[in-house]
């Protein structure tokens, strides 16, 4: 998504924080921002091994393990690098780019990677099927998607993303509470193929900004976290958000 926000194929992207903030601090001459948050709630990444691996805990990577990841700079790279920081592993972590979800279970499967992070509610179904293990979660202290858009768009379009902001929140509003939950439930395993349970977990942690607005503290520690695991180098706050004017 950032990479199609900063080469002019999308006017607007709603990109996990993380990848975004990371897009922004290695694209600084093109002008990418964050200027709103959609979910607010942090997102769960969870730490998948091979069903039948010896590692147990999440801190039992810290030897320099190989992690599987989607392509170079995502959530599942810039997530890695955070939790080798956060938790002080004494290996630096490597990396093997294995595609999407269904790639990285095959990386592990056959021992290419240690080890992947994905979003918790998606990977269930696997654990489930027994492809592979749950070690832990991962759950930063940062909204988990943001709104995504090139300074000169968000300044000459304030006023429509404002309003894009507040039409989201409403929807988002009105699937978590108005609808129901059988009819919420219903929809997302038709569509996403989920379990009802999987579908009730989510809807439990899941919270979506009602008005989109960014809190400048929180995407800050997302800025000092990455900046500690290497990810980004000499990047502000003030860098990352651009609040749309009137």
């Amino acid at each position: 998504m950032v990479k199609r926000v900063v080469a002019g194929e999308l006017d607007v992207a709603i990109c996990v924080t993380e990848g975004l903030v990371a897009g922004i601090g290695n694209n600084r001459e093109s002008g990418l921002k964050l200027f709103g948050t959609y979910v607010d709630s942090p997102l769960p990444w969870a730490v998948s091994v091979k069903a039948d691996s010896e590692l147990c805990t999440v801190d039992d990577l810290a030897f320099g393990a190989t992690f599987g990841i989607s392509r170079p700079g995502s959530g599942s790279e810039v997530m890695a690098r955070y939790a080798s920081s956060q938790y002080e592993w004494t290996g630096p972590p490597k990396f093997a780019v294995l595609g999407d979800v269904h790639g990285l279970i095959r990386g592990v499967q056959d021992e290419r990677a240690d080890a992947f992070l994905w979003e918790r509610t998606t990977m269930q179904r696997h654990y489930t099927q027994g492809a592979v293990r749950y070690l832990g979660t991962v759950r930063p202290p940062w909204p988990a998607f943001s709104y995504a858009a090139l300074s000169p768009f968000i300044g000459a379009h304030g006023a429509r993303l404002r309003r894009l902001q507040q039409w989201a929140g409403a929807a988002a509003a009105r699937f978590m509470g108005e609808i129901g939950e059988q009819q919420r439930a219903a929809f997302v395993c038709q569509a996403l193929g989920y379990a009802a349970e999987d579908v009730a977990a989510w809807a439990a942690y899941v919270q979506f900004s009602g008005d989109g607005a960014v809190d400048t503290a929180r995407i800050g520690k997302a800025v000092a976290a990455l900046e500690r695991a290497g990810v980004v180098a000499g990047l502000a706050t003030a860098d990352v958000v651009m609040t749309p004017g009137a």
